[in-house]
């Protein structure tokens, strides 16, 4: 495609912001099975320290699969939204409304600083590092939100 084709508005990816008490919940279970079981190592128990290592490695691996990457990229004609294994798009015609929220609702976010998407169907829970940026980019992409 030669750049006369092209749109004017290029692909953009937003990494989420991760809150840091949130990203402590997310490791603690796995600091503490691996510490718990250098201690069991240290009193002599190996058996049990390799029970809790492997606690500590599927618990890390169940939870990067759900959360890593967590990214949201604006595309020629959706908002592709990316938090490990959970990928969907949303088209550009189907958002109504687009607003900072700090709401507790469930979404592929790793923040509370969020950016709802509302569409007729669903609200769709974000939480982009630069709000601001992915709303504008957001509403300049969007024929129901440009002024």
């Amino acid at each position: 495609m030669n750049s006369a084709q092209s749109s004017p508005l290029s692909r953009l990816s937003f990494p989420s912001a991760i809150d840091r008490w949130l990203a402590f919940l997310l490791g603690f279970p796995v600091v503490a099975s691996v510490a718990l079981g250098i201690g069991l190592v240290a009193m002599g128990r190996p058996g049990d320290a390799w029970t809790l290592f492997g606690v500590a490695a599927f618990t890390g691996f169940i939870t990067a699969i759900f959360t890593l990457p967590c990214r949201y990229t604006l595309l020629e004609d959706a908002v592709s939204v990316r938090c490990g294994v959970i990928c969907y798009q949303i088209p550009y015609e189907s958002i109504l409304d687009v607003q900072k929220s700090r709401t507790w609702l469930s979404g592929p976010a790793l923040s509370l600083k969020r950016v709802v998407i509302q569409t007729a169907k669903k609200q769709h829970i974000l939480s982009p590092a630069d709000r601001d940026d992915f709303i504008n980019q957001v509403q300049q992409r969007c024929p129901a939100l440009r002024s």
